[in-house]
């Protein structure tokens, strides 16, 4: 395929020229056939390198709760909703004025489950509670409760992932590294994953290094989607107060946050990830649960941090051959929740992500979805307001986020790169316009 006369981005500008592409590779060399693309800019395709497309599929699918501003509001949208289940997702306690409680999901006379926006903090009515065979009094479930709740209800993964695929083409994301083994068999999700049109990097959850030995079925799943990393939770998260810190939370001084995992298991867990092969990614945010992951990956270099938003400064020696998935715009969204939530004596560098950067760390960005919208436009955005430049935002979005997931020829529009790209009407760089055609491989997977 040619296209001929189309505006190229090229190290932060557009450059008038023809693109050749052959097998899903861009090539030097002419071939057929023709597309006109004369006025029409291309950029390569996103890559988000931390996200949840299932996640973002029931976001968009289920109940969108991220716009309810008011507890009224909520119960209001619950009365009218037709179905026989009613479970939900976004809700952020700022917003609404207050969480959601038991009592008040119990004027709803069906079951309901709503998730906080972090995923990592869930309300259940009695219910839904009934239903399951799980019964807290206060209907607050956190991290692994919440996990086993949501076991017990059973969702229709392939249609998720359809709707969640969608909505990344839709911005341009072309590849994501996923972590979408939640309340699934690995059989049953390796099925939908054999027919994904996005590329994808699936980060498949253990709960225990004792379950990681006994897997054995990493690599390819089919020429867009590889399996090649394990996802651990070292801690929650701020929000939902769960985050493991160093000192208590300031409006929470019996809270230090919850250890998901011990030092010893992160290690049991890093080796067996050196013994496979495969990339070992940890979500830590807390202080403590960063300093003690770094301690773990400081022996095994080349695994990654997902998050990162507490610091130690004395930590960074620890984390210098360690790779980083971070998410800027939670530096804007959650301003209000540092002011509210860390105490004054925490000594952590607070959501340090430039700070990472311009001392020579790998980072590479990426949305969280559906915590935060899955659309990079947004992220970038966000980013630019606290230090990157366009050009940066731009490399740590696309062959950054390649990068981390080992591939070394994605990210660019180059000869011998793979061939993942977008077409916009208009400058893409203002940042006000999504594709109206993306590829993925060379092939045409989404118009606008």
């Amino acid at each position: 395929m040619t296209l001929k006369d189309c505006l190229v981005y090229c190290d932060g500008k557009f450059v008038e020229m023809d693109l050749f592409i052959e097998n899903g590779i861009f090539t030097n060399d002419p071939t057929g056939p023709i597309v006109d693309l004369k006025g029409y800019y291309v950029m390569p395709g996103f890559v988000d390198s931390h996200a949840h497309v299932i996640g973002t599929g029931h976001k968009y699918g289920l109940l969108n709760l991220e716009n309810v501003t008011s507890l009224d509001q909520l119960l209001e949208l619950l009365e009218h909703q037709p179905q026989n289940l009613l479970i939900g997702r976004g809700w952020n306690e700022e917003k609404l004025g207050g969480r959601p409680t038991r009592q008040l999901l119990d004027r709803i006379q069906k079951p309901v489950l709503l998730v906080r926006r972090c995923g990592h903090v869930g309300v259940a009515n009695s219910a839904l509670m009934r239903s399951v065979g799980i019964w807290k009094e206060d209907g607050f479930f956190r991290e692994k409760e919440l996990e086993d709740v949501k076991k017990k209800i059973p969702l229709e993964g392939e249609r998720f992932y359809r709707i969640g695929e969608e909505r990344f083409l839709m911005h341009g994301v072309t590849f994501v590294h996923s972590d979408d083994l939640h309340g699934m068999e690995w059989d049953k999700l390796k099925g939908i994953l054999r027919g994904s049109k996005i590329r994808l990097f699936e980060k498949i959850h253990f709960e225990s290094p004792s379950k990681l030995e006994r897997f054995d079925d990493f690599g390819h799943i089919s020429d867009r989607v590889f399996a090649k990393a394990v996802k651990i939770f070292a801690d929650g998260s701020v929000g939902g107060r769960t985050a493991w810190l160093s000192v208590p939370y300031a409006d929470d001084p019996n809270n230090f946050g919850m250890k998901l995992l011990s030092e010893e298991d992160i290690e049991k867990f890093a080796s067996l990830c050196d013994e496979k092969n495969v990339q070992l990614c940890v979500h830590a945010i807390g202080d403590e649960a960063v300093h003690t992951v770094a301690k773990v990956l400081s022996k095994h270099p080349g695994h990654r941090i997902i998050h990162a938003q507490l610091v130690r400064e004395e930590d960074l020696p620890l984390l210098r051959n360690t790779l980083f998935s971070v998410q800027p715009h939670f530096a804007i969204e959650d301003e209000r929740l540092m002011e509210s939530a860390l105490p004054k004596e925490l000594k952590a560098l607070k959501y340090p992500f430039s700070f990472l950067f311009n001392l020579g760390f790998k980072i590479a960005f990426s949305s969280d979805a559906p915590v935060s919208p899955e659309d990079p436009k947004y992220v970038i955005e966000k980013a630019l307001k606290i230090g990157f430049t366009k050009q940066q935002a731009i490399e740590l979005y696309t062959i950054a986020g390649a990068k981390l997931a080992g591939l070394n020829n994605l990210g660019k529009i180059e000869a011998g790169y793979l061939a993942d790209f977008c077409i916009y009407e208009r400058e893409p760089l203002k940042f006000d316009e999504d594709p109206v055609a993306v590829y993925v491989a060379g092939e045409l997977v989404y118009t606008k």
